[in-house]
């Protein structure tokens, strides 16, 4: 079937960067683009009017959690900080609640939360995502039966997901006297990582290649150097992508380079893991002290010139009293940034804003961030980051990954700058209709491929069943 969305105002991939067609088209057939400009002449099955629309391409969401946030959101933050490393950003209620809440959500538990988790993505936006999967900490053998289940979920709703289940050598917790402990698995985290392997090679291409798998070493500080070698081989080897919790605390820096004698970067870079098929999930703590001016010159060289990506999580950073550190220092100095949402609210409308902002004051500058750019995080970012030419743009020959989001509203009008009104006034609730892979997942706001309100209901009594297990 040939359908093509006219009268909306397209954003546009025209090579080097979106550009604006007031009156634009396009037109897609089965999952592909076929066209992309101001007057199509060709015939077609079907129409979709987007008068009062812009037209996007679909939003790339970096890195985020489904089977636990719900249980935790408004949970970890509004707490005291101190001095303490491992309180630094409120890193404690992290540490202690946190491991908590994933031995106490069962299986049933952890579905229902990625189901409306999903849903909300879609709803706002998101049409590729990156699920950092089930942890080992949580739930013993069980945990590849559950991200398999969890991926399961991504693909009946229609989304396009990256996943895959988290392995370490070592995991962590909170002692209770402001420190935090790291405890070896004994061997046991080696056999997590093959089964990530075996979960990679029998997971992908489900669902029409809109699911794929990737490698995920949970976090930097937890993991030796030779499973984060072991996971340059199997990248290299499957040709998967690779993404790795890290510059999230000071706790992590300082972990790093007491037990390995390397910054955080240079322990990466010495692994064998930088490159443009690896991801680095959060990375504002890449120093010392914070700040990305202390790092050196050949820390730099090795993330630009390897083309590693930044994802930046700015929400979840600033609701815990931090500030990105920076989107334009990265941006300057030539290194790949993308963006996500990390935990709540799955609405990367409201990241994005929040990476433009915080940014800005970071630098004292409004000339920082541009709309246009964070917007390319979001889209192109995340797919040089995922190495897929094929999404991030409405361009011919791409995947029919489109968004509309509603300019006809008192809140949006009048438009003179689509970049600006996206990022620094849109949310995901302006969002209007989702297709993914040329199929329609949202329309009018609607959540097609799932009961919400069941799905609301099903949360709200295993959320309640979740915290009558915790002794916190």
């Amino acid at each position: 079937m040939r359908t093509i969305i006219r009268n909306g105002t397209v954003l546009a991939w025209q090579g080097e960067r979106h550009e604006v067609l007031k009156r634009g088209e396009v037109v897609f057939e089965g999952n592909e683009i076929t066209f992309v400009g101001e007057a199509y002449e060709g015939a077609v099955d079907q129409v979709v009017d987007a008068t009062g629309r812009l037209v996007i391409p679909g939003l790339i969401n970096g890195h985020l959690h489904v089977t636990d946030t719900p249980f935790t959101k408004g949970n970890l933050e509004d707490t005291a900080s101190s001095a303490n490393t491992a309180q630094a950003q409120n890193f404690v209620p992290l540490y202690k609640i946190s491991p908590e809440v994933w031995h106490a959500a069962d299986g049933d538990a952890q579905l229902v939360a990625a189901e409306c988790a999903f849903a909300e993505l879609a709803r706002t936006g998101s049409t590729t995502v990156v699920e950092l999967g089930y942890d080992y900490e949580v739930g013993g053998d069980g945990y590849i039966v559950l991200t398999e289940r969890v991926a399961d979920v991504a693909g009946k709703m229609g989304l396009r997901c990256y996943s895959g289940p988290r392995y370490r050598t070592k995991h962590y917790g909170y002692d209770g006297d402001g420190s935090v402990f790291y405890r070896d698995y004994d061997g046991r985290g080696w056999l997590r990582f093959e089964d990530c392997v075996d979960f990679c090679e029998r997971f992908n291409g489900r669902y029409d290649d809109r699911l794929r798998p990737m490698l995920a070493p949970g976090q930097v500080d937890t993991c030796d150097a030779d499973i984060l070698e072991a996971t340059r081989l199997a990248a290299d080897r499957t040709g998967l992508p690779i993404q790795i919790h890290a510059g999230q605390s000071p706790n992590e820096y300082q972990r790093v380079l007491s037990t390995q004698g390397k910054t955080t970067v240079e322990y990466l870079r010495d692994t064998g893991l930088l490159g443009s098929d690896f991801i680095i999930g959060h990375g504002q703590c890449m120093t010392a002290d914070g700040d990305m001016n202390s790092m050196s010159a050949d820390e730099v060289a090795a993330l630009r010139d390897s083309e590693t990506s930044i994802c930046h999580l700015p929400w979840v950073k600033a609701r815990r009293g931090g500030a990105i550190n920076s989107i334009q220092k990265y941006q300057d100095l030539g290194i790949h940034q993308c963006i996500g949402t990390d935990t709540y609210p799955f609405d990367l409308f409201n990241d994005m804003r929040f990476g433009a902002v915080v940014c800005k004051i970071v630098e004292a500058s409004a000339e920082a961030a541009l709309s246009e750019d964070v917007f390319r995080m979001a889209t192109v970012g995340g797919a040089e980051a995922l190495n897929r030419p094929d999404l991030g743009r409405l361009a011919v020959g791409c995947k029919a990954d489109i968004v509309t989001v509603r300019i006809d509203t008192p809140k949006a009008s009048p438009v003179y700058d689509p970049f600006k009104f996206l990022i620094l006034t849109a949310s995901g609730e302006d969002v209007d209709r989702v297709i993914v892979d040329g199929r329609t997942i949202v329309d009018g706001g609607e959540v097609l491929t799932l009961d919400v309100p069941d799905a609301v209901r099903r949360l709200n009594e295993a959320s309640e069943r979740v915290w009558a297990r915790l002794d916190l």
